[in-house]
Parts: C-alpha cells; structure tokens; sequence
C-alpha cells in the first residue's frame, strides 16, 4: 500500500468507527426498544454537535496552579512529553505547572490511592478503554464550554465520542496507537520464515501457530512468544475475538456475547498455545514480562506496541522487526490504544485546566508529540497530511497500515462506560487458563459470560 494510500485509509478508518463508536456513549442500559439503530445515531451524532464552545480566547485564573499527572513508556514518549510540556510552560507562564510521572506500570495503582484520599491531579492522562469508570463516577470537567467546535470537528468521530458523555466532553483524544507484531530477525532468518509484506499477505493463526512451534524447537526457547496484556492490559489480547467475528458486546451493547463459537475459538487459540509452552505463562494481571523476554532472546516473537520501538533498538539493536498482525479467513485486527486528557471536576481553576488539555491536544503540539513518541495522531487534518517521524519511519508506516484495519465494533466496545469492569473479569478470568492451565477455554467463556451480564445488568 503506498503512503499516501495509507494515510487515506487511515483517516477513514477512524472515522468508520464513528456510528458503533457513538453507542459507547450511552452507557450500559438497555435501549428503547422502539428506536432503531439508525435513530439512536443520529441522536447521539446531534449530542456531538452540540458539544464545543464558541467563547473567545480563554484566560485562566489569576494565580492557577495545574497539575498533570501522566506515564512515560519509553524514551521516545519521555522526550515528546518533555517537548510539548517545555512548550507549555513557555506559551503559558500565567499558570503553574507541576508535573508528576508516574512509571507506566504502576500509573492506575498509584492514581487509585490518591484518588482513595480525594487528592485529585488538575489534569489526568487516561486509556480510552479505562474512562468508563470515571464517567460513571461523574468526576469529570465539561470541557464543553471551553473547546471550539473548530477543534472538535477535526477529531476522528470514533475518538470524539470515546471522550463524550451524556451530552458532554468529558475527555479530549490525544492520540492513538496499536500493537504489531515484533519479530527477531536472527532467528527469522536464520529458519528460513518469510515475512509477510502486507496485510493481505500476513500469516494466519495455524501459520503462526507452526512458526512458533518451529522456533522454540530450533533455538531450545522456553516459549515462542508473549504479549502485552500484561498488568491487566488484556484487553490487548481481544483483536483475536474480534478477527474471528466475534464480539464482547451485542450491537446495540445491550447483552454479553462471550458464549459463542467465534469468542470460544479465539480463548481456545490461547488455550492451545499454552499447552504447548508455545506462549509465556505470565498472567493477565500479572508484571510486565513480554518485552523483557523478547528483547533477552527469550522468545522470537512479541506482540507489543509502537511506542516500544525505542526500547527495542536500545536493547537489541539491528536485530528486530515490525510486522503485520495475523489474519483470519481474511481478516485482521489490532488493540485500540491509545489515550486522552481530562479535567477534575473539582478543580479550583477550571479555566486554567482547560487551557492546558487544549494546548496539549491541539493539532501543532499532538503533531509533535506523534512524531516524538512514535504515536498516531486523532485529527483527520494530522492523518491526511504529512507526518515526519523522528525515528523508525518504516515501522511507523506498518503501524499506520494496521491503525486502519482497527475493528470499529472492537472501539465502540471497548470505549463503553462498562468496559473497565468488563476488561477486569476478563483478566480475572484468563489468568487460571494462562498460568497453570486450571481453567478451560470454555470454562473462560461461561464464567466471562454469566459475570459480565451482572455487570452490564447493574
């Protein structure tokens, strides 16, 4: 696909998701029945119009002090945060920035207690698929009133309404970003396994299934392979449910669909992986462990993200690869990654946290942190235009082919306010499957399926 093909069909890839991404929005209730698909769109669409302000300039308060209270996963992502915040600090000297980083791994846990003791940042970077939780508690800023429509307009639908409640903007999208799959290139090589050139082309999960068997035999690997759905990430590990037609929610988002054939086969791919050690054993909310094994030629493959390019190369330089995710009966798919910004309710500057979520999300500076951090930007402007990144273009360029191939019922589900609660169990779930094998893939499923409905039924 050439570039600027893909740059295309990225754009229309995220906005595609926008009629299934705007029923994420309407939380866990049933709908009307006497309303159709098409009606609830259009309403929700209306909702979207309604949300950007048209005020003038923003001033913030006399004496506003924001903190921002964020994660670094890389040195890449270290140095497009120190960019655009050194930016910041420099546009806006009126406000007092304090900056607090917390390791990427230990980001929820640490927010969480503070959280506990009502000692609240002004202003919190958070995943799409976390903010459920956060709308549901009502503790977000409407940033409504504060963000131009001008803005807004320029943000992938999909994206937009992740960040919507209710008739409000709760959250601004920041950027978005995905996980191939990394390879060792010694390895690879050496076995003689080719490289798949394209999506079209990419290996299927019995191809995949015998490279993996093929290279833990040859190199004598405790495991062929891990992925990062580590630290109750797994929601990482659904691209292979929603690849194979299947689906955590109905259309409507109105029922559990983990009891059937297509999400059964998928849990039973994992099952069948692990009973021949072909897949680390490292549980779903276990530590980070996938990247460490890779990059110390414990494994062949990882499936990881983009922005873990910078680790990679310092790490094992010249010795690893990008390429596509696998497919099945012809499709693929990726995790939705990806984060946004948004403003404690309770803050005392309002204004001042506006100004900041604005000027962090803005086109200039999400351009900037993309290309700095090995990111893919929201804005349809950003997407259809040209982006220069600062390192590892090639592999940029496959994480950009496999952005558009993201399911768009796979971003709607997972941007649903009770997709947190839903994600947990199915950590919870998978980790006695993974670990030791004390649970069956249809086991997963029946016990996914009956404890997600309580959920969705609350």
């Amino acid at each position: 696909m050439r570039k600027k093909d893909v740059k295309k069909a990225m754009a229309m890839a995220l906005t595609a998701g926008m009629v299934l991404g705007l029923t994420a929005c309407g939380g866990s209730g049933s709908s009307e029945s006497e309303k159709s698909d098409r009606d609830g769109a259009a309403k929700q669409e209306e909702t979207l119009g309604e949300v950007g302000g048209e005020a003038g300039e923003l001033v913030a308060e006399e004496g506003a002090e924001i903190e921002i209270a964020y994660w670094e996963g890389s040195t890449a992502e270290e140095a497009a945060w120190d960019a655009v915040l050194t930016a910041l600090q420099k546009d806006h000297p009126e406000i007092k920035l304090t900056l607090q980083t917390y390791p990427s791994t230990e980001f929820r846990d640490m927010l969480d207690t503070r959280i506990a003791g009502n000692d609240w940042p002004d202003v919190v970077r958070y995943s799409y698929q976390r903010l459920g939780k956060f709308k549901a508690a009502d503790v977000m800023m409407d940033l409504s009133p504060y963000i131009t429509q001008e803005s807004l307009d320029d943000i992938s639908p999909a994206f937009l309404s992740a960040g919507t409640y209710e008739g409000q903007l709760v959250a601004m999208p920041h950027h978005v970003d995905t996980i191939a799959v990394f390879y060792n290139k010694r390895m690879f090589e050496e076995a003689g396994i080719r490289i798949p050139s394209s999506i079209e082309d990419a290996w299927s999960w019995e191809e995949l299934t015998d490279i993996a068997r093929t290279l833990k035999e040859k190199y004598n690997l405790p495991y062929a392979c891990a992925g990062i759905w580590e630290t109750g990430s797994s929601y990482r590990y659904l691209p292979f449910v929603y690849m194979n037609n299947g689906a955590v929610l109905n259309e409507d988002q109105t029922e559990i669909t983990m009891n059937t054939p297509e999400v059964l086969e998928a849990i039973k791919l994992y099952e069948d992986w692990r009973k021949e050690d072909l897949i680390a054993n490292t549980a779903f909310s276990g530590a980070a462990t996938a990247n460490s094994l890779f990059v110390a030629e414990q494994i062949a493959f990882d499936f990881c993200g983009s922005w873990h390019c910078s680790y990679m190369e310092e790490n094992m330089a010249g010795n690893w690869g990008v390429t596509y995710m696998p497919i099945r009966n012809g499709k693929t798919g990726s995790d939705m990654g990806g984060n946004a910004l948004f403003a404690y309710k309770g803050t005392k500057y309002p204004k001042a946290a506006a100004i900041v979520v604005d000027y962090i999300t803005n086109a200039e500076n999400m351009q900037k942190f993309c290309e700095t951090g090995n990111f893919i930007p929201v804005r349809t402007s950003l997407l259809e235009g040209e982006l220069t990144y600062t390192q590892f273009a090639d592999e940029m360029e496959v994480f950009s082919e496999i952005v558009a191939n993201i399911d768009p019922k796979l971003a709607a589900d997972e941007t649903s306010v009770p997709f947190q609660q839903i994600n947990e169990i199915f950590t919870e779930e998978m980790d006695p499957l993974v670990v030791n094998g004390s649970a069956t893939a249809e086991q997963v499923v029946e016990q996914c399926q009956e404890r997600m409905t309580e959920i969705l039924n609350e």
